[in-house]
């Protein structure tokens, strides 16, 4: 590249996090992802790649599995109350996001709030302690569009990939403004 030619830039598709929805495997110490033992130790979690194909890649990537999972639409209420330990919840993601047929992966994830269990009781009782240690709300199941819309915008349909094969997508790194000073990492 000469002195006289512009250096090149990525424009982000979106300039806001996007709302993601998922689910957690709820345990005694708090929250961990469904398909890993990872325990989230802050509202905020950082994707790394644990296979180490791509060091010098920001996760995710388009040949790897690596990067915070998310659906774009919330799962059905009953799909986390048949079970003593699966709730769902309402995130936002932002920085690199590769984009799927049903979700997406990203690079930057925070949880908005976790849905209550329908039923009172024990399971209600051990996500509001996991909660409060992360700080973050518990709200009804059918208010996860309005807590993931406080700090980001769906992802719209027309960038969704059709069912054919997976693209990828910049979003701004900015974190939601309301993250901004209260962000902290275990």
């Amino acid at each position: 590249m000469s002195i006289d030619e512009p250096e090149p830039f990525c424009v982000p598709d979106l300039i806001e996090p996007v709302i993601g929805f998922r689910q957690w495997r709820l345990a005694d110490d708090g929250l961990y992802s469904l398909t890993s033992e990872e325990l989230w130790r802050s509202p905020r979690l950082d994707a790394q790649c644990r296979l180490g194909g791509h060091p010098d890649e920001v996760p995710p990537t388009a040949q790897c599995s690596c990067g915070v999972y998310a659906w774009y639409e919330p799962c059905p209420r009953t799909a986390s109350a048949a079970t003593r330990n699966i709730v769902a919840g309402a995130v936002v993601m932002w920085g690199a996001i590769e984009l799927h047929v049903d979700g997406m992966r990203a690079q930057h994830c925070r949880i908005a709030a976790v849905a209550l269990p329908l039923s009172r009781g024990e399971k209600r009782d051990r996500l509001r302690r996991a909660t409060a240690l992360l700080g973050v709300p518990t709200v009804r199941h059918r208010d996860l569009w309005e807590a993931g819309r406080m700090y980001g915008v769906p992802v719209p349909a027309g960038l969704r990939p059709p069912r054919t094969r997976p693209c990828s997508l910049a979003v701004t790194d900015r974190r939601p403004a309301s993250y901004r000073f209260s962000d902290h990492r275990s």
